[in-house]
């Protein structure tokens, strides 16, 4: 039974080790993941580190979504350890080779495997002031932006809890916004992420609508904790907002579980068709 909105489950946002469904699926190997996540429905599959994985594994994820038919999710440029560190603004030659081969290996990766979305953290302490660090950033995704258009690509900003991780360039949804809109390319958009935007902005809806022209990749996780959405009652009216104005994009799930076992995945699997039930019942009907 597949879903009215795109789902996509992640092969672990934190870690490896921890894919989303790491207990019901039949063990945490990736393509034991994406075959689960196949036979529940899901639309798609997050693998947002798959750059840094071990050349076999990558091959056996590809091999993997391309059997399943399964959509790719976001990739990060970077690896993990990079959220921490300055990789949009490298301050001399080594940082700028750092950076292009993380970029390279991005898109050489999302080649492979159908992706069509990247995401871009811009974090790290930087000597460079707000304004100019904004100026420097837009100019940087400027200049990439024409490369990514041309592979069918997206550049994609992601606003983080500063709280999560320290020396985040933007701190408000808002803010990030300004500077994709005065940036103007197509292929540059942000992320709209629930968990982040509760901790930055509160306001979830606000901008959904405001901001909806720039939206690409949307990513969903309740609070406290990256909890599973059915646990945080906010997350329910983004996707009656998303499913309402037919949103067709992929739905990446990247929560984690506040109770970790067996039985809280299927509930969560259960409580997206219970939710895709009434999505479909409130389209037919028009209410």
């Amino acid at each position: 039974m597949s879903f009215a909105l795109r789902y996509a489950p992640h092969l672990g946002f934190r870690g490896f080790d921890t894919p989303l469904f790491a207990h019901a699926a039949p063990s945490r190997d990736p393509v034991d993941q994406i075959a689960f996540a196949a036979a529940e429905g899901f639309a798609g599959i997050q693998d947002p580190w798959f750059s840094s994985r071990p050349e076999g594994d990558k091959a056996r994820i590809a091999k993997a979504l391309t059997a399943s038919g399964l959509a790719a999710g976001t990739l990060g440029i970077g690896g993990l350890s990079d959220l921490r560190q300055p990789l949009w603004f490298p301050g001399d030659a080594s940082g700028e080779r750092v950076l292009q081969a993380a970029c390279d290996q991005a898109f050489a990766d999302a080649a492979r495997i159908g992706a069509r979305d990247l995401a871009i953290v811009p974090a790290g302490t930087t000597a460079l002031g707000q304004d100019a660090a904004e100026d420097a950033f837009a100019a940087r995704l400027s200049t990439l932006a024409d490369r990514a258009a041309a592979a069918g690509l997206t550049l994609n900003v992601e606003v983080v809890d500063p709280a999560a991780i320290p020396g985040q360039l933007f701190t408000s949804f808002a803010q990030a916004a300004r500077v994709v809109r005065r940036i103007g390319h197509p292929a540059v958009r942000l992320i709209y992420d629930t968990g982040h935007l509760i901790a930055t902005d509160g306001d979830l809806l606000t901008p959904l609508t405001r901001d909806a022209d720039i939206i690409g990749p949307v990513q969903i996780a309740g609070q406290p904790g990256r909890c599973e959405p059915g646990a945080d009652p906010r997350i329910r009216p983004v996707l009656d907002a998303l499913a309402a104005r037919g949103f067709a994009g992929l739905v990446e799930l990247e929560h984690l579980w506040a109770d970790p076992s067996a039985q809280s995945e299927r509930a969560g699997i259960d409580w997206l068709h219970a939710i895709d039930a009434e999505l479909t019942q409130a389209k037919r009907t028009g209410t």
